[in-house]
Order: structure tokens, then sequence, then C-alpha cells
């Protein structure tokens, strides 16, 4: 099942690109399993169900790819550790591969960019957009980092990688805006349509329940960072009425960023324009 949210001149179609677990303390980092349960229920392994999930954008001038989600292709004990169900992105897609003309990554890590590399060999044909600090941290990983780039998906994608750094416009009316906090090169993507602000938000906000402030994960490499990157950023999406993508809900999912009676920050579902059940 694919979402579609139309804009004006443009149409973004949310794909699947493979499910997966992670351990749900990891993912909650200080907030108690007490609390956190009440939202994800963990396996029996203590891991919760996420998944992945590209943005294919249309535009007048052609396919963009925000992300490009887990991928294919791992080996067994891969697949067992993070309970991973592969998927091919674009089956029931609008188009293939062949005719994405840009793609963009928040960052490297496997989730989010796995699926660039088969067999190491880099299956698009077009440049990849990623901040220059992410591409330097994924070819130079430390202990803490390594097993989140693994080097046969990262290598292959050298010649094809375009390094920007800080806020930059990489397609007409697409902004990419450094984040850090996550990673140290990690960013969100703008689209903006007319009077309509779309926003990937990669894991500045992983699923719909991580809106809160302190549901900082302990995956973040730089979790007061990313704090404090919650409070700038949080207040622009609310005056913008900002359609806000997660990338790891299970199920695929929009929002827009609210506070509650108790002045607590959630994330309101917005329903897609269309769905398509295309095989």
């Amino acid at each position: 099942m694919i979402r579609v949210f139309k804009g004006k001149t443009l149409k973004i179609y949310q794909l699947n690109s493979g499910k997966f677990s992670l351990d749900g303390g990891a993912m909650f980092g200080i907030v108690p399993k007490v609390i956190w349960e009440k939202l994800i229920q963990p396996d029996e392994r203590n891991r919760i169900p996420m998944a992945t999930h590209p943005l294919l954008v249309e535009t007048e001038k052609g396919y963009i790819l925000i992300e490009s989600g887990l991928g294919i292709g791992w080996d067994e004990k891969f697949k067992d550790i993070y309970a991973v169900e592969e998927e091919d992105p674009f089956k029931g897609a609008p188009v293939g591969r062949e005719e994405v003309s840009l793609i963009i990554q928040t960052h490297l890590h496997f989730d989010h960019a796995g699926e660039l590399v088969l067999n190491g060999e880099y299956r698009y044909k077009c440049p990849v957009v990623v901040q220059q600090f992410e591409w330097m941290d994924a070819l130079f990983p430390h202990e803490r980092s390594r097993a989140s780039y693994p080097q046969e998906r990262i290598l292959p994608l050298e010649k094809f990688v375009i390094l920007v750094s800080g806020t930059q416009e990489v397609w007409e009316n697409v902004f990419v805006y450094r984040t850090g906090g996550h990673t140290r090169g990690h960013q969100v993507v703008f689209i903006k349509d007319s009077d309509k602000l779309f926003v990937f938000i990669g894991d500045v906000i992983p699923t719909r329940h991580h809106a809160p402030l302190p549901y900082v994960m302990g995956y973040d490499l730089y979790p007061e960072e990313m704090l404090f990157v919650r409070k700038s950023l949080y207040p622009y999406l609310m005056k913008e009425k900002a359609i806000i993508f997660t990338p790891h809900d299970r199920e695929g999912f929009a929002g827009y960023l609210k506070l509650d009676e108790k002045g607590k920050f959630f994330l309101e579902e917005v329903e897609p324009d269309d769905i398509i059940n295309g095989s």
C-alpha cells in the first residue's frame, strides 16, 4: 500500500522499503519502559516494530527520492538480529529506480540508506545528496557508530555522492537543513508547494510516538543537540502548519505537530489524498 499526498504542483508517494525491529529501550532513551511500552508493545527480545518509508516526490521537472530505506539483500544473521522483513520500495510505485533524478538522504545509517546498494553495486543512475559531515563519518565510523554504517553499503556510493553543508536548495523548492543531533551530519528535507510545506523529518522524530521533547533516542550520538534542535525547529513547523513525514512508523504516517492541553507535543495524523494498492 502506497499513500499519496497531493500538492498543487507535486505528488508525494510514501513508499515501503522494509520492516525491522530495534530495542525499545534504545529507541526511547531515558523514557522508562513502563511509559513507552504503552505506546509500542515490545516483543520477547524487547524490540519494537518499525519500518522504513521513503518519499517519492513527483515534480514538474522529474522525480526525486527522499531516503531509500532498508532495502534487500541482508544476510540471515542481520535479519535475525533486527527481525528484518525485506520489501522493494518500488513495488506498485508509478516509476522505477531508473526514472529517479535525485536522491536525498537524511543520513546514511543502514535503515535509511541500505536500499541504495545491492551486492556491492549502486542500484540507481542519479546523484545522492548528503551532508559533508555525514559522508566523512560514514567513511570513518567510530566504535559507537560502526554497526550503523556497513561499509559494503557505503563505499560503492563514493562516485555518486553530492556533498552539501548546512542549509541548501538542492532541487527547485526542495531544501535540506542540517540538524545534527542523531548524527553529526543528519539533515531534514523541506518541500515547498504553493501554500503547503511538507517535511521529511528523519530521525528528529523517528515515529509518531517520539514527538514529545524528552523522547530522544539512545541511538542519538548527540542527544542534547537533538533536544535543542527540536526546541528551535518545533515552533517553525507549527507556525507553517507543516505536514511532517516520520520515517519509522510501522504503517506509513504523516501529521501536524501540535500541543495538547498539558503542553506536550504530539503529531495529529493527516489522511492521505489517495492510496495505491498496486503490485
